[in-house]
Order: C-alpha cells, then structure tokens, then sequence
C-alpha cells in the first residue's frame, strides 16, 4: 500500500485567543465535510465530522483501493485528535488544529508531512 503524506493539522489561534475556554464552540466549528488536499490527481479522503468531531468518510488510494472509514475523535483546548480506522483494518491518528474557520492543517502519525483539510 502506497503511503501518504503525513498531515499536520493546527487549529487557529486566533479564534483561540478569541474564546480559548469553549471547548463546545470549538467542536461546533469542526462540524462538516472536510477533503484532505493533495497535490497529485487520484488519491482522495474526506470525512463528515458530528460537533463531536466523530463522524465517517470515504477515500480512494492512487491507483489502489477506495472505501470508507470512521471517525473517533477529541478535542483539547485548541487542538483536535482524529482517529481514522479503514475499512480493511489500518487506523491512522491526525493530529492538529484549526488554522482558519474552513482549514484544519496538521500531521498523521504514520507518514511525515504536513496535511491541510478544507471545509467543503
């Protein structure tokens, strides 16, 4: 199976600074569809978060499988944690944050890189 790029995600500080106690505005800003970006044609995930930042999705592999995943994940303070079990077993973990109302940039646990996601 092909690696992918590791993704960093930081959530943004400036709307921390804003309200760094509201850990229920911070998980209602995660609710959404949100697509990984890539730089290359072919690969694919995206994932439908609840306010609870848990939710499912689908992906496509470059050349190689697609299918679906779920979506545990946890929020502190500013940061997020998503844990993204695949449909044939692989969990990866993303960690990161929200950089601006529509962005979440950050890194997955297994491969190096930094990874950004739009809100769609």
């Amino acid at each position: 199976m092909r690696r992918w790029l590791v993704v960093v995600v930081w959530l943004g500080l400036a709307w921390a600074c804003a309200n760094p106690t509201s850990q229920s505005a911070q998980s209602a800003s995660l609710a959404g569809t949100w697509s990984e970006q890539f730089s290359i044609p072919g690969p694919r995930l995206v994932l439908i978060l609840d306010p609870s930042a848990n939710g499912r999705g689908t992906y496509a592999i470059e050349a190689g499988r697609s299918g679906t995943v779920q979506v545990s994940g946890t929020i502190a303070a500013s940061n997020v944690t998503l844990a993204i079990t695949y449909d044939y077993g692989p969990v990866r973990t993303f960690r990161g944050s929200l950089g601006a109302a529509n962005q979440l940039t950050g890194t997955f646990d297994d491969v190096p890189g930094t990874v950004v996601f739009i809100r769609t």
